[in-house]
């Protein structure tokens, strides 16, 4: 899918043609460019009135079940080569995903341990670095700050700041290990 012009209106990629889901990309989505998008059910609970209230960075995918169930102030901005395996992004707040990050199916970033769609109340952003891979059915409350190259376990929950290149699992998350670059484990 190719990026949508600031201001106007997209022409419809080819995609969307064979899109089964008829509400088609809301016009504050921006899709960077070679976005593999399974279909605009993506954001059928979306409620933000912000602007851009999704934007998927360049040759990212985001794969069937992923859902945007946003708030009125909730916004997700993802980075380029980025692969979203059926998430949910319950949230009124800001979250930021950096380029190279993998999420696993079923990860949930929520704004209470019970994850209702469309929080009233805005919650803190959450932002995550640079090659960050967080395991399957994990879930990102506020205060969810990921460093670089952070791995999250399956099933995780994590609440607070994780360090840089920091291997965290359990619930509540603590530090397992490191997964420094060019060290040996």
């Amino acid at each position: 899918m190719s990026a949508r012009p600031s201001g106007g209106t997209r022409p419809r990629s080819p995609h969307e043609a064979f899109d089964w889901w008829p509400a088609g990309i809301p016009p504050n989505v921006d899709l960077g460019e070679r976005v593999w998008l399974y279909s605009s059910y993506a954001f059928r609970h979306c409620e933000s009135r912000r602007p851009v209230a999704v934007r998927i960075g360049d040759d990212s995918g985001v794969y069937d079940g992923t859902s945007f169930d946003l708030g009125a102030d909730g916004q997700v901005t993802v980075g380029r080569f980025c692969t979203l395996v059926a998430p949910t992004f319950a949230t009124n707040a800001t979250i930021s995903i950096g380029d190279h990050t993998f999420v696993a199916q079923g990860v949930t970033f929520a704004d209470t341990h019970a994850a209702t769609p469309a929080p009233r109340e805005r919650s803190a952003s959450r932002t995550l670095g640079d090659t960050v891979w967080i395991g399957a059915r994990a879930t990102l409350l506020p205060g969810a700050d990921l460093g670089n190259g952070v791995i999250v376990g399956a099933g995780t929950v994590v609440d607070r700041a994780i360090p840089a290149y920091a291997v965290v699992a359990g619930a509540p998350a603590r530090i397992i290990g490191w997964a420094r670059p060019g060290s040996a484990q």
